[in-house]
């Protein structure tokens, strides 16, 4: 199985929530730590390996048993990280070489379960060597195991969306390897633009699209299910925030907490984070940048103070500095004279024209004061 979809739309989790519900290992891997077999770095073979690290037993044996009767899941993620670099001239040792061993473990490959370049995994065969019949015992084959890759398939000239959509465009052209288009059909040439600008494009990806971004065909054709996920939209973002059980809300009144301190998110503040992470298009990530950049300056004033009480609300979200010192009685102008004191020895004099001037600027531009003085 391949999945396709942005950074963060919850490729890597849907598969944790699989391995959970199959209760089999599950292993979850980045293919930028791999290289071809032979070369510096891991090997595609010591994935296998990791997965019966996770099996139940007393032994790698027993563990290895485990994976062969019941099975186990592999997701290699960032795949399109190792797409073929058409700029590249000979053989590519870390990203085609590496296709062609993953291509190897789906085709039913056997194993050893032991690393044979380990002092003790060379120990052991030696050991098993002595017994006749018994040296496939450590070999562990890969038919039970369910390969899943997936990656985002974005990268700054011509990613996977832009290659469906210039077939599209062509209303069900074929674009070959060298870049030269065949005509397949006609089509009426109507598209509704708003319609397409939301369009997920990677549910519209075939073999030839994959093929064309890097991967090898022989890898493609032996991936025969191809899924895809959404970008996250702002609804998604509320309930990820809202519903979840380990929801970042949970975890930072949980910090708040533990410094005496009951803290209050309002619907208006989800809302407004919800719409500044869904901005930034990295889906559920950007959740934590949105946050840390609200909340830590509050993290960091409140414990210890007499505070025992914070709400949330969708104002301190938008100026969280200017909130921040107004709860705590001091004045941004006395703020940041004191802060460009200490970064440049040098102490500033505002009168009461400046401020104005200052507090009229922060309202016209929408901003927090702090953010205003800073600029100016």
């Amino acid at each position: 199985t391949i999945i396709a979809g942005p950074s963060g739309s919850g490729k890597t989790y849907s598969v944790e929530v699989l391995g959970d519900l199959l209760e089999v290992p599950t292993l979850i891997v980045d293919a930028t730590d791999y290289t071809e077999a032979g070369y510096v770095g891991k090997s595609s073979d010591d994935m296998i390996r990791e997965l019966i690290d996770m099996a139940p037993g007393s032994s790698r044996q027993e563990k290895a048993d485990f994976v062969n009767r019941h099975g186990g899941i592999i997701f290699i993620d960032e795949i399109d990280k190792k797409a073929k670099d058409k700029g590249l001239v000979g053989h590519d040792i870390s990203r085609e070489g590496f296709q062609r061993a993953v291509l190897k473990l789906i085709e039913r490959k056997h194993v050893s379960i032991e690393n044979p370049y380990s002092p003790a995994g060379q120990f052991r065969e030696a050991m098993r060597n002595q017994q006749r019949g018994k040296k496939q015992d450590n070999m562990i084959s890969t038919e039970k195991i369910l390969f899943i890759v997936g990656g985002s398939f974005q990268r700054p000239n011509n990613d996977l969306e832009t290659i469906v959509k210039e077939r599209i465009k062509h209303q069900g052209g074929r674009i070959r390897e060298d870049g030269s288009f065949m005509v397949m059909g006609f089509g009426t040439g109507k598209t509704d633009k708003d319609t397409k600008d939301l369009w997920n494009y990677y549910k519209e990806a075939g073999a030839d699209d994959y093929i064309r971004f890097g991967l090898l065909p022989e890898l493609v054709g032996r991936i025969p299910i191809r899924s895809y996920v959404n970008l996250l939209s702002k609804n998604d973002l509320v309930r990820i925030m809202r519903d979840t059980e380990d929801s970042i809300i949970n975890q930072y009144q949980q910090e708040f907490q533990a410094f005496g301190i009951v803290s209050d998110v309002a619907e208006s503040a989800i809302e407004y984070v919800a719409e500044q992470a869904e901005n930034k298009k990295t889906c559920a990530r950007a959740l934590v940048s949105v946050w840390e950049s609200i909340l830590t300056d509050f993290q960091f004033e409140l414990p210890g103070s007499h505070f025992k009480e914070l709400t949330v609300s969708d104002n301190l979200c938008k100026k969280p500095k200017d909130v921040l010192l107004e709860m705590l009685k001091r004045s941004p102008f006395l703020d940041y004279i004191e802060s460009f004191k200490k970064e440049f020895g040098i102490e500033l004099v505002m009168d009461e024209k400046v401020e104005t001037y200052v507090n009229d600027y922060a309202r016209e531009k929408e901003m927090q004061v702090s953010d205003a003085l800073r600029e100016l």
